[in-house]
């Protein structure tokens, strides 16, 4: 049986849709410095038995020590794809700490999707109580059009998920000739403020070409904020990379964090970068004809994400690529007010994992820093997570001809890494299908997989 192999640590996952390379060229690396020991891992664990196979898990620990993870499984490996969810105190998979349900939703099956998962996050409410948010895709086919419509969902759980709310739909528009509720809304963020409030951000296709667009919803998930649309039509960065996820923070000030890869015009007009293959049973490349840039950007919020500013480009890759890697950046904020960003880029001889830094709320970007970078990569998936000065960064590595999940940390704050540690056991690889889904766990820090 295939696997679906995710990592995470304190309140991230990543999902891991990764190829293996012809050859594995060298790999360089960020500069180390004299870090702690490195984490170490216990077993693994299967949580997805009672699915017996699980596709594009997901986790989200609480503020309490409670954390959620979530699968996307059908009865017999067949199509009804229904939302499974777990929430565990403690040590994971005992089964005398876990709550479990099985979401279904009315408007069809729960899409498995790699690069664009269901979402869990934990809001705090004004009761001192937790509400456990999860946000997801109802997929729909529809005669005569190349990809599937789609509804973005949203389901909510005010006991620790015993019980869930009904599905309500967090987009406003209806795509001509689609029923209420569908339309192009994939590729999703959620994040839950240090206020409660609940921010979602996707890709949609509403007015032609993907664009971002974002909502909010300050009483746990029951209303929602009309959709902004990030980047004005016409106006520079307004077309979105049509399949790379979202990422999106925010602080306790009102300042949200949106990060996405754009479509940039390049005017130097080299020959793009050829087409990583795709990932096993995964999606072909597809995006915008002629040279366009690749390259991830930031657009921040002042007034809690009713309005934006101009995206930045965290770093200037210049990756020439006339199509979509399907893999999208990562941001998580500190108690410093520093946002930290990663990113995967294709860019031939220098392709891989990035990290870089703002501390001036993303007017501008510190030196990219290679956390895993070669020469050749297929698509990485990387997500980070922060707990005081400690940065975490995980992906699944796809510079080698094997790929692995990998760990690199840093204890200074991102000015230093420690080498990077493999995760993923080696009979695992990094490969992703559908598959059980398991936890493993280092002390404060856990790994879904």
């Amino acid at each position: 049986m295939r696997r679906i192999m995710v990592i995470g640590a304190v309140l991230v996952t990543a999902t891991l849709v990764a190829s293996c390379a012809d050859k594995a060229p060298s790999v360089e690396t960020a500069a180390t410095s004299q870090q702690p020991a490195s984490l170490t891992f216990d077993s693994a664990r299967v949580l997805s038995a009672v699915s017996n196979v699980g596709a594009a898990p997901i986790l989200a620990l609480a503020p309490d020590g409670r954390y959620a993870t979530a699968w996307v499984s059908a009865p017999d490996g067949g199509t009804d794809g229904r939302l499974y969810v777990q929430v565990s105190r403690d040590v994971p998979g005992r089964a005398t700490d876990v709550v479990q349900h099985e979401l279904r939703d009315a408007l069809g099956p729960i899409e498995p999707h790699g690069e664009a998962p269901p979402k869990l996050a934990w809001s705090a409410r004004a009761d001192g109580g937790l509400t456990l948010g999860a946000l997801y895709v109802v997929g729909k086919l529809v005669p005569g059009k190349r990809f599937p419509a789609s509804a973005l969902r949203f389901v909510r759980s005010d006991d620790g998920g015993n019980t869930w709310s009904n599905a309500v739909t967090v987009t406003d528009d209806t795509t001509q000739g689609l029923d209420a509720d569908f339309g192009s809304h994939n590729f999703h963020a959620l994040y839950a403020a240090p206020n409660g409030t609940f921010h979602v951000a996707w890709l949609d296709g509403r007015a032609g070409k993907s664009a971002v667009y974002t909502t909010h919803s300050t009483d746990g998930g029951r209303t929602w904020a009309r959709n902004v649309r990030v980047v004005p039509v016409g106006a520079p960065l307004t077309e979105a990379c049509p399949c790379c996820r979202t990422a999106i923070t925010a602080d306790a000030d009102g300042h949200v964090y949106l990060a996405w890869r754009a479509v940039i015009p390049d005017t130097s007009s080299p020959a793009p970068s050829p087409a990583p293959a795709a990932a096993p049973g995964g999606h072909q490349m597809h995006g915008a004809s002629g040279p366009t840039i690749r390259d991830i950007v930031v657009s921040r919020s002042d007034d809690g994400g009713t309005t934006w500013g101009a995206p930045q480009r965290v770093h200037a890759d210049n990756w020439v690529f006339d199509g979509c890697p399907h893999a999208g950046p990562s941001l998580a904020l500190d108690s410093a007010g520093t946002l930290h960003a990663a990113w995967w880029t294709g860019k031939a001889g220098a392709a891989g994992v990035f990290y870089t830094q703002s501390r001036d709320r993303a007017q501008s970007f510190s030196a990219a820093v290679p956390l895993g970078v070669a020469s050749a990569s297929q698509p990485a998936h990387v997500q980070l997570a922060v707990r005081g000065r400690t940065v975490f960064a995980t992906w699944d590595d796809g510079t080698k001809r094997v790929p692995s999940v990998v760990l690199r940390t840093s204890h200074d704050g991102g000015a230093t890494f420690a080498e990077a540690v493999a995760v993923s056991e080696a009979w695992q690889g990094g490969v992703v299908s559908g598959a059980r889904r398991r936890v493993r766990r280092t002390r404060h820090y856990h790994c879904v997989e």
